[in-house]
């Protein structure tokens, strides 16, 4: 765990803007998310009315943050931008895919304590969107990434209520995904064996194997339907 406050000094760190609050009395606030720390807010200061930072204090933009704690709060003093994902603006659907795993990882990801797994999955998602990957086939697997870093990610192998192993699809409940047998009185949506192989590979292949499948796969509508799936179990859990 780390402290809710650092310790007076500076700090160095990669990692990304999440979102970005404008100050009432000038400068901005940035909540960052950087490796070895987890998401931290930080003051960023203007500089006679106009943004010090540029580019760099922008949500989606990734390097190398310098930041100093004072006895108050924690400021930025500078970034050196390694990666601002423009190509990112050529389509809209990745763009908008991006800005949704941004905000989820705003309000989702725990703060007080490191999370680099989510971290790498945040940047590897951007990646996939970036080399044209599916866009709702990348947001399925980085939201399925989220809950298996927070330990609540549903099995897509073996049914949630009897552990049986998953071999003809199911039925996708707010409990998890159940076989079967165990789904005859259970309320949820109809999980098709397609559906549940697109599911398995978008979360468990290999990040350029995943970028290579799903920059020629079809199923949006199984992504989308499954996202919204997992977004009511995600809540359940709430």
């Amino acid at each position: 765990m780390i402290p809710e406050r650092l310790n007076q000094g500076y700090y160095q760190a990669s990692g990304t803007v999440l979102l970005r609050k404008e100050a009432s009395k000038g400068g901005r606030s940035l909540l960052l998310f950087l490796r070895g720390f987890g998401p931290l807010w930080a003051g960023a200061p203007s500089a006679g009315g106009k943004n010090r930072f540029g580019g760099g204090a922008e949500p989606m933009v990734w390097g190398s943050f310098s930041l100093y704690q004072s006895p108050s709060r924690l400021y930025l003093q500078s970034v050196d931008v390694k990666e601002d994902f423009l190509q990112l603006r050529g389509s809209p659907a990745a763009l908008a895919c991006a800005a949704r795993l941004y905000r989820l990882t705003a309000d989702e990801a725990p703060s007080g304590c490191e999370n680099d797994g989510l971290l790498r999955a945040l940047w590897s998602a951007a990646v996939q969107l970036r080399a044209g990957a599916l866009p709702a086939a990348v947001e399925f697997r980085y939201m399925w990434k989220l809950l298996a870093v927070m330990g609540t990610a549903p099995s897509l192998g073996y049914c949630a209520g009897c552990g049986e192993k998953l071999a003809r699809g199911g039925l996708f409940t707010d409990e998890g995904i159940l076989c079967g047998r165990c789904a005859a009185h259970a309320k949820g949506a109809p999980l098709s064996e397609r559906e549940l192989l697109a599911l398995r590979a978008a979360a468990s292949l290999p990040h350029d194997k995943f970028v290579e499948w799903a920059s020629k796969c079809a199923g949006e509508e199984i992504f989308a339907a499954n996202i919204k799936k997992l977004s009511s179990y995600f809540r359940n859990l709430l």
